[in-house]
């Protein structure tokens, strides 16, 4: 018997990896909602239903989710970024019950997650180490009390994402150049740069206990200096597993998480930087390494028992990174093993339509 799943934010951007892993189970049909008329994930042959719903309000957002979960008889409802994530934490007394939900946090967990500041004092408050960071709410704090913080450090945008919007300064002189030319109506968030190196923990959890995890570490950059990396190593790390068991354990975390940490050199710890609490951009990765995390969120929503996974030590790298690494090492093209075990390389050649949708997107962005 076929089990009904609902992703309510197929316009997300980690919608389409989550649907990749969950694409050789043949008991589930994906049922996909997304407030655009066209995603990629529309043109996923794994996709089995897609409905564009402009998204109003949540009053009568929550009206749609239950009118679909009754009509298409839904089993589970796995929401992908954070934005859908907050919604069913917000409204999960008013969800139908004929549908289970993915585990998510509790409110108050969730909210410290999303927030840079939150984080770091909670992180402070709980002993859990995470670089000094301090918020200037406008442009003339940061002139004024620019000097109270040690350099070099890092700008970092409340809402993007990607590493996005990220820059670095090595002196006062070179924020205040910056913010004359550039006004950040959300404030100015300072973090200290750490030398070192970056490295993350997925995992899976339930009241704050890790059922399942994975740690890599990147190796082939992204776009910029503090994207995600388009290439990763995955390895055992205890010291990595030991801060994040901490902090998963203080929030009384469920769910899914990603969490960004960073290496000091100086002081050989482990920093937490960032949680995404969502699903990820090399959650393919991780299921290559032999978790699955969409899946095992699916079971756990189900009442199944989930074990932690022994995950391979394996490279992996997204399909950008594929086609980076053959423009830097042409060779590399006929390591045909590695692309159709270690890479994206097979998803998109078995399931082609959502790529090319996505590049006519990048072309259209760039003309």
């Amino acid at each position: 018997m076929a089990i009904n799943i609902l992703i309510p934010d197929g316009h997300s951007t980690w919608a389409l990896s989550v649907i990749n892993c969950l694409a050789k189970q043949s008991d589930m049909r994906l049922f996909v909602l997304s407030n655009k008329k066209r995603t990629a994930t529309k043109f996923s042959k794994h996709t089995s239903y897609y409905r564009f719903y402009p998204k109003n309000d949540d009053t009568s957002w929550l009206k749609i989710i239950n009118t679909e979960i009754i009509a298409n008889k839904i089993d589970v409802v796995i929401p992908i970024a954070e934005i859908e994530i907050k919604f069913f934490i917000d409204y999960s007394q008013q969800v139908s019950k004929r549908a289970k939900v993915v585990h998510l946090p509790p409110k108050p967990s969730f909210d410290i997650a999303i927030n840079k500041m939150k984080l770091g004092e909670f992180c402070f408050e709980h002993q859990i180490p995470y670089p000094q960071s301090v918020l200037f709410k406008d442009h003339e704090s940061i002139l004024t009390n620019g000097n109270s913080i040690s350099y070099p450090v890092l700008l970092k945008p409340f809402n993007q994402k990607g590493g996005d919007g990220i820059v670095k300064f090595n002196s006062k002189k070179q924020i205040e150049d910056y913010i004359n030319k550039n006004t950040h109506q959300d404030g100015y968030f300072i973090q200290n740069y750490i030398e070192g190196y970056d490295i993350d923990c997925s995992v899976c959890c339930i009241d704050g206990t890790i059922l399942t995890h994975t740690i890599q570490k990147g190796y082939l950059p992204g776009h910029t200096p503090y994207a995600p990396h388009l290439g990763v190593e995955f390895l055992n790390n205890d010291e990595v597993l030991k801060v994040v068991e901490q902090l998963m354990k203080t929030l009384n975390w469920s769910g899914v998480a990603h969490i960004d940490l960073r290496y000091d050199h100086k002081a050989n710890t482990y920093n937490v930087i960032e949680i995404n609490a969502r699903f990820w951009g090399s959650v393919e990765a991780s299921k290559a390494a032999g978790v699955n995390f969409p899946l095992e969120a699916i079971r756990l929503a189900l009442g199944q028992k989930i074990e932690s996974v022994t995950y391979e030590p394996i490279k992996y790298e997204r399909f950008k990174g594929v086609l980076k690494h053959i423009s830097k090492h042409p060779s590399f093209i006929f390591n045909f093993n590695f692309l159709i075990n270690n890479t994206e390389t097979k998803s998109v050649l078995l399931d082609p339509l959502p790529t090319l949708y996505k590049f006519r997107e990048w072309l259209g962005r760039q003309f």
